[in-house]
């Protein structure tokens, strides 16, 4: 069984470790949303946003290896926009350049170093 949930500050040592195995540039900030996908409590990846004048920045994404391409990360992300559209946010904004042409596959559109998508486009709405 899956699940996705929000970190709690008890779960960060392990998010830095998948960070770490992810080979994560980025420095992770606590103070950010962070979402993380678990398997029978046992976390395996993580997604993190930040509020920006009003748009949902996604700053990171990890999964562990085994978990990857199998629709985990697809999966985070979704819960995380659909959570940025219940707080209200219109578009969201990325620059992961490991994960552009993941992005790019779900329906941002490429704007400068940033790919960017409208929430309601991304739901259908």
């Amino acid at each position: 069984m899956f699940s996705v949930k929000f970190a709690k500050a008890e779960d960060f040592e392990v998010i830095e470790k998948i960070a770490n195995e992810s080979n994560l540039k980025k420095n992770l900030n606590f103070v950010e949303e962070i979402f993380m996908i678990a398997r029978e409590d046992k976390p395996f990846g993580f997604i993190s946003m930040k509020v920006e004048n009003n748009n949902a920045v996604i700053t990171n994404l990890a999964i562990l290896s085994s978990y990857k391409e199998k629709g985990f990360e697809n999966l985070m992300v979704r819960v995380m926009l659909n959570h940025a559209l219940d707080m209200g946010l219109k578009n969201a904004f990325v620059n992961i350049p490991s994960y552009k042409d993941f992005f790019c596959k779900l329906g941002f559109e490429e704007k400068g170093d940033f790919q960017t998508i409208e929430l309601k486009q991304f739901f259908g709405e």
